[in-house]
């Protein structure tokens, strides 16, 4: 196990929250930053042994996650479904539009390849990378789309893209800002990135969950941001926000009235707690900001 400071404004002594037991009944402890806020599991399993919490079951077994199985044509139906609310959230289609000749975008932490296989049934080159090598084969082999396993970090790129995306990944990163400094790194100037993540705070459905919440799967899910968290760490890296939407509230049974007006609030109060947010690279962006320096 490794211990690591808050990455936002190197707070070496986080608050302890609570401790939970993962699936297989190891026990984490969740810390909070008494400076920014940011949640976050410390310790940690270190990054060259993370990969074993993410075998097979891990995709394909019933969890709080919400899916049976990450592999069939029913989740994928699904996901594109939430998908494209996502897109026509952070205004996407109007800025494909705006895109003349090809269009290239990148999916880090694109798991079965779904979002990849979406943009290139739309026209766009586009490409994916993973640590998984069950979601890798899958991609590769039954939607034959371009999708590398590797850590993002160490790949090499030999273009410039439009458009990256971090679906539900940033959350399971060890170092968030080292992938944020390379997303800046390997967008065009004007380039977007989107990022979907779990959201903490007072006033969303986390609060109200508490220790239960959905989404404090230790040790997949490593940081909990809210807008806050999440925009200073954007800021610090170059970014200018330019969207922030919330939706999901995981809060009663699929289908029924108070399911159906905990995602209304969700997403029209702003109480969900999941959030997207969209991130501008600006058009003079091609030199290194001062201020992007890592803390940790």
């Amino acid at each position: 196990m490794e211990y690591s400071s808050c990455i936002i404004c190197g707070n070496g002594s986080p608050t302890p929250r609570f401790q939970k037991q993962s699936e297989d009944g190891e026990v984490f402890s969740l810390v909070k930053c008494g400076t920014c806020g940011l949640e976050f599991v410390n310790p940690r399993p270190p990054i060259g042994e993370i990969g074993k919490y993410y075998g097979r079951q891990y995709f394909t077994r019933r969890s709080d996650r919400g899916y049976d199985n990450y592999f069939s044509s029913e989740l994928r139906s699904e996901i594109e479904r939430v998908m494209g609310m996502n897109l026509a959230d952070l205004d996407f289609f109007s800025y494909e539009k705006e895109i003349s000749g090809e269009r290239l975008a990148l999916d880090i932490g694109c798991a079965a390849g779904y979002f990849v296989a979406f943009l290139c049934n739309r026209g766009w080159q586009a490409e994916g990378i993973d640590i998984s090598h069950d979601c890798v084969n899958f991609a590769v082999n039954s939607l034959q789309v371009p999708v590398q396993q590797g850590n993002v970090i160490e790949a090499e790129f030999p273009r410039t893209f439009h458009l990256v995306t971090l679906w539900a990944t940033i959350e399971h990163l060890h170092h968030p800002q080292d992938v944020l400094q390379k997303a800046w790194d390997i967008l065009k100037p004007g380039g977007y990135l989107y990022i979907s993540t779990c959201r903490t705070g007072p006033f969303s459905f986390q609060a109200i969950k508490g220790k239960n919440w959905r989404f404090y799967n230790f040790p997949q899910h490593l940081y909990f941001f809210n807008g806050r968290t999440l925009g200073k760490l954007l800021s610090r890296y170059g970014f200018e926000k330019q969207r922030f939407r919330t939706y999901g509230s995981g809060t009663g049974k699929q289908g029924t009235l108070m399911r159906k007006i905990a995602d209304f609030a969700a997403r029209y109060l702003y109480l969900g707690d999941m959030m997207l947010v969209s991130a501008r690279k600006p058009v003079n962006g091609s030199q290194l900001p001062l201020k992007r320096r890592r803390k940790s």
